[in-house]
Order: C-alpha cells, then sequence, then structure tokens
C-alpha cells in the first residue's frame, strides 16, 4: 500500500525485507529517505538505524519508523536518537508522505547551515584578497561533489558576484547572465516585492533560510530550499540552495 501510493506521488520506490539487503540498496542507490518498520525478519529496525547512522555515506538520511508498538523508556530514548519521524500504525499513507517531507526538509536545511558554518570557519583560516572566487574555493573545500549545493554570492546591494557551477545548472543561467542579475531577479514577478522585503530582513537578522521558488528563462518555477548568511566575507553574503524533489511539494496530487 505504501509503496502504490509513495509511486502515485512520484517517489522512485526500492524495498527490501531484510536490514542487509536494506542496507546494500541504501548504500548503492542513497535514497533521500528511508523508511523502515520496526517488526523485520532476523534483525529489527533498530539495528538498521544504527547502520544507516554509523555509515559513512548514509548517516545524514531522513529515517522513518512505521511501527505497531509503542516505545516509551529506554527503547523510546533509543527510537528519538535514531529515527527524524516515529509514526504508530495506523498511518495512512498521505501521512507518511507528509513526514517523509518535513524529516526530508529538515534534515537538507540542517545540511545547508552546517556548510554554511564550515566556509565560514575555513575562511577564517585563509589570507584575506578581494577575489570573489576564495568562497567558492572553501566551500569546495569543506563539501564533497556529490553534496554540492548551489552557491550564490551577493554584495550589499543584492547584486550577484559570484555563483558555483550548481547554481547555474539550478537556474539554468550562464555564470555572465547571473552576474548581470539581483537577488530578487530570479524571483516570480508576483513575489518581487516580498523578495525585496525578505532581503531587508536577511540583511538586519544576520541570517535567512526557508523554501524560495525561483525562475529559470523558460519560465518554469523551480522549487528550492535555502540557508543564507550575510558577511561571510564583510560585504559579502552567501546563499546556499538545494532543489526540493517536486514529489516532496505539498500540491503534487493537485
Amino acid at each position: 500500500m505504501y509503496t502504490w501510493s509513495l509511486e502515485f506521488r512520484g517517489f522512485d520506490v526500492v524495498t527490501a525485507a531484510r536490514v542487509s539487503d536494506g542496507l546494500r540498496l541504501a548504500e548503492s542507490q542513497r535514497p533521500d529517505a528511508i523508511v523502515t518498520d520496526y517488526t523485520l525478519p532476523v534483525e529489527d529496525g533498530f539495528v538498521l538505524g544504527e547502520r544507516i547512522r554509523a555509515s559513512a555515506t548514509l548517516a545524514e538520511s531522513p529515517l522513518v519508523l512505521v511501527s505497531g508498538r509503542a516505545f516509551v523508556g529506554n527503547s523510546g530514548d533509543r527510537a528519538a536518537a535514531l529515527f527524524d519521524r516515529i509514526l504508530l500504525k495506523p498511518v495512512l499513507p498521505d501521512q507518511l508522505i507528509e513526514n517523509i517531507a518535513a524529516a526530508t526538509l529538515e534534515r537538507q536545511s540542517a545540511k545547508l547551515q552546517r556548510q554554511l558554518s564550515d566556509v565560514r570557519a575555513r575562511l577564517a583560516t585563509v589570507p584575506r584578497t578581494s577575489d570573489v572566487s576564495r568562497v567558492l574555493d572553501a566551500l569546495r573545500e569543506v563539501v564533497t561533489d556529490d553534496e554540492m549545493p548551489a552557491a550564490l554570492l551577493t554584495d550589499d546591494a543584492a547584486h550577484y558576484i559570484a555563483a558555483n557551477d550548481a547554481a547555474c545548472t539550478l537556474t539554468e543561467r550562464s555564470r555572465d547572465e547571473l552576474l548581470s542579475l539581483h537577488v530578487w531577479d530570479l524571483t516570480p514577478k508576483e513575489a518581487v516585492d516580498g523578495s525585496r522585503e525578505a532581503w531587508a530582513r536577511f540583511v538586519e537578522s544576520g541570517a535567512l533560510s526557508g523554501a524560495y521558488l525561483l525562475t529559470v528563462p523558460s519560465g518554469k518555477q523551480v522549487a528550492t530550499h535555502f540557508a543564507a548568511s550575510t558577511d561571510i566575507v564583510p560585504g559579502w553574503h552567501l546563499s546556499l540552495l538545494q532543489s526540493i524533489p517536486p514529489a516532496l511539494l505539498p500540491d503534487r496530487t493537485a
């Protein structure tokens, strides 16, 4: 039932009956999220959760536990330490999908925030120059290629002054084109005023994160999640973005 519902929503689903098979599939396919029951043949869902969290490649995967068993006391603490969401059966498919989406976006947000922090720490150790490329160099040094977010660097006037390859791919624009734009030039026309207000709040608060809808030259709108920090270098402000898989969007079935 869950597989059918997830596939109908747009997810690509792979399944396994045993912990060993599930771990092998997860290592090879790197899923956006992992869902498990507690009661499994041979080993239980806690064993899977522990092995996922111990994996160098899967440790940050969103994990959702769906079980008919209520976990309390020590088992409750163990479950809370391993899983992003713990759902007590009966769980309707829409409820499962909502929790997968929320857990995935929370993990994505935390990763972007950590990457921003790592870039700031890395920049504190390198010589200060006026070359904006050193910010993107610092990002490459602290983030592996398979986790590289789109990176856009702006000045105090909200004008883009640097962009990485992932940003060009996400926005479907060349680097030269991006560097001719301001932050709100990527925003749908009806949201430009809100984008300008968000920029003002960002500059005042020093940080901003959340969902962001951008437009590409074809007119298509792309849903993303972003985290941004002011003065990553004095006067330069860095935004990191990841696209949101369409299956995670709430209006997918509309």
